[in-house]
């Protein structure tokens, strides 16, 4: 019951956060919007540290700048789409790294198990789906190099996801995961950004949106943590693509955007195939 409330709660999270980068792409450039994020989320768990009393010295700062670097060129990646295509098409291509996740440990990992029989279909499933995006002989859902873009995004977030699972077998916390993430996030936006150069143009108004999609990452992140710290793990998974659905419906109704019939079919082509990835390791 809690893990539930609390992925409903985190989908909503990011779900909005995604929705305001969107709004706020027009105006502010992916390096700006980076930083503002993750600068105003690092600032939230310093904020919090004090009154909840989690430990932010780490002995894996290598583990953690690697995992951010990686996170960084996800993120990067994933802002540039939600910018040039569709919402929905962009957050479902977001959520495509489960499906990479089995062939990153067994590439970086001498111990990983070899991939099912079933994980390699789920995997040829999505990749049935992006095609179905792409639509090789029509006009597809969006720049076809966009997403492209969005399928490397999502490989570079399983490479992150592969640290975070050594971060945890290293004994580091959450808080301690999101401050790191975010701090080396900002601070690798930081030189390209427009206020490098004084730049202001986007004014206060949209940076100020940004922030709220900083914390709103922030309370996304927190309690993704709580679900899979409250139950069972394959619900808690299962659950984060109820962000698909509440993006299709918030696009549609706030941004006007139609998304056609085959562009349905490859949303819900990558999304049955990572919920049955994650099934399957689940079991």
């Amino acid at each position: 019951m809690f893990t539930a409330l609390w992925m409903l709660l985190a989908t909503s999270a990011f779900t909005l956060m995604a929705f305001i980068i969107k709004l706020q792409s027009a105006r502010m450039p992916v390096a700006d919007l980076l930083f503002v994020r993750c600068a105003s989320s690092a600032l939230v768990v310093m904020a919090c540290q004090p009154l909840l009393g989690f430990a932010l010295r780490s002995r894996a700062i290598g583990l953690h700048v690697r995992r951010s670097v990686c996170g960084l060129v996800a993120m990067a990646i994933w802002y540039h789409t939600l910018g040039v295509l569709p919402m929905a098409v962009s957050v479902t291509l977001n959520y495509m790294s489960p499906l990479f996740l089995g062939l990153v440990l067994l590439a970086t990992d001498r111990g990983a198990q070899q991939p099912s029989a079933a994980e390699l279909a789920c995997l040829a499933l999505g990749f049935v789906g992006v095609v179905v995006l792409l639509n090789p002989m029509g006009t597809g859902a969006g720049p076809r190099g966009a997403i492209a873009l969005g399928v490397l995004g999502a490989a570079m977030a399983a490479l992150a996801f592969k640290d975070v699972r050594a971060l945890k077998t290293a004994g580091e916390n959450e808080w301690q995961m999101v401050f790191f993430f975010s701090l080396v996030a900002a601070l690798g936006a930081l030189p390209f950004t427009a206020l490098v150069r004084l730049d202001t143009s986007a004014g206060l108004t949209s940076h100020a949106w940004v922030v709220l999609a900083g914390l709103l990452g922030a309370l996304g992140q927190w309690s993704v943590s709580k679900a899979f710290g409250s139950g069972d793990a394959v619900v808690a998974a299962s659950m984060q693509y109820l962000s698909v659905v509440m993006s299709l419906g918030l696009s549609w109704l706030a941004l006007g955007e139609a998304v056609s019939a085959q562009a349905l079919a490859g949303v819900a082509l990558i999304v049955a195939a990572a919920v049955l990835t994650v099934w399957q390791r689940g079991r």
